[in-house]
């Protein structure tokens, strides 16, 4: 496995140009949706994620140049996340179309650059003909929208893949002060990328990792062992702890919830929460003996679902509101009920 330290700047680049176009792409809602496909909390995600990103792209969309408005909306004014990262995949695998002129590269080696990737998606062969592009599209699953897009794409190349050169050439030096925005915490990122965890297991070994900032969060990992070009968030690691810790919250729920489907211990919450009361006052109240209430206690305030305070020399017991409160905020959490 190959592991990159540097940000490849034609996919930083084109995913900033799409960004500016869709400002909700760094919204708080946009993160509460990722928290919730990956179950983890939303706001400490936003928290440790907004404010590098947010800088990062704030800075980039003042120095931005749009350059040929009917350009840029082709590109990336419709919400369509498969065309883009499409587009990103393979201009960030071919630097070439960007740094030399584009006079030696012909059309079908554009087409076929783009049909690969799309044949390696659905497991499908490729043609160079329309007829044949048109079936592959297909077997994409994409909208219809994107398969409109990219076959007015295809019909020539050359001349986008010129258009979306000159857009970058031209917004090259609003990317290096966006970078120069995070450089400080960027720099630790990327230093601690190649040692951080992956929340994919399936990255095989003949991968080429590269990091990304502009989707600090997500993994866009290419299955295809042929190209293996993969982009991963440099804040991935956090998601990949934040999900360590959640499996870890979820197996110290489990004793909890077992504990409170005991009818005894259920019993002597229910009684706790109407006052206190120390260890005799709980057995004769439940008819249980003084031994078997004493047991009950030292699971339930093993769980912290009872305190303890000493009164008249008596130990007495109470009702732990706040442990239940956090159990019942967990469930509604794992449940996705508001």
């Amino acid at each position: 496995m190959t592991i990159h330290t540097d940000l490849n700047k034609y996919f930083e680049i084109i995913g900033l140009l799409y960004c500016c176009a869709h400002p909700e792409f760094e919204e708080k809602e946009s993160w509460e949706k990722a928290a919730k496909d990956y179950n983890i909390n939303a706001e400490e995600l936003y928290k440790k994620v907004s404010p590098v990103l947010k800088r990062y792209v704030s800075t980039f969309k003042r120095g931005m140049f749009k350059g040929n408005e009917e350009d840029y909306n082709f590109f990336f004014s419709d919400d369509d996340d498969e065309f883009v990262l499409l587009i990103q995949f393979v201009c960030a695998n071919h630097p070439e179309w960007f740094e030399h002129p584009l006079d030696s590269v012909g059309e079908k080696e554009i087409m076929t650059a783009f049909a690969k990737m799309l044949a390696e998606d659905t497991g499908c062969g490729f043609g160079k003909t329309t007829g044949e592009l048109v079936r592959l599209l297909k077997q994409t699953g994409f909208s219809s929208t994107t398969c409109w897009k990219l076959m007015v794409f295809l019909q020539s190349p050359k001349e986008h893949i010129q258009k979306l050169s000159d857009m970058i050439g031209c917004n090259k030096k609003a990317y290096e002060d966006a970078l120069a925005a995070v450089r400080a915490p960027l720099k630790k990122l990327l230093e601690a990328f190649p040692k951080g965890k992956r929340i994919c297991e399936k990255i095989h070994e003949g991968s080429v990792l590269t990091p990304t900032l502009i989707y600090a969060a997500s993994e866009l990992i290419d299955m295809d062992e042929a190209s293996a070009s993969s982009y991963i968030g440099v804040y991935t690691d956090e998601v990949y702890k934040m999900l360590e810790q959640e499996r870890s919250s979820q197996e110290k729920l489990l004793p909890i919830l077992k504990a409170l489907s005991d009818h005894s211990k259920f019993d002597i919450l229910l009684s706790l929460m109407k006052t206190p009361k120390y260890n005799l006052e709980l057995a004769e109240e439940l008819n249980l003996s003084a031994a078997t209430v004493s047991h009950h206690m030292n699971v339930l305030l093993g769980h912290r679902l009872v305190d303890v305070e000493k009164r008249d020399g008596r130990v007495y017991y109470t009702f732990s509101k706040g442990t239940v409160k956090k159990v019942i905020q967990k469930l509604q959490s794992m449940f996705s009920i508001d």
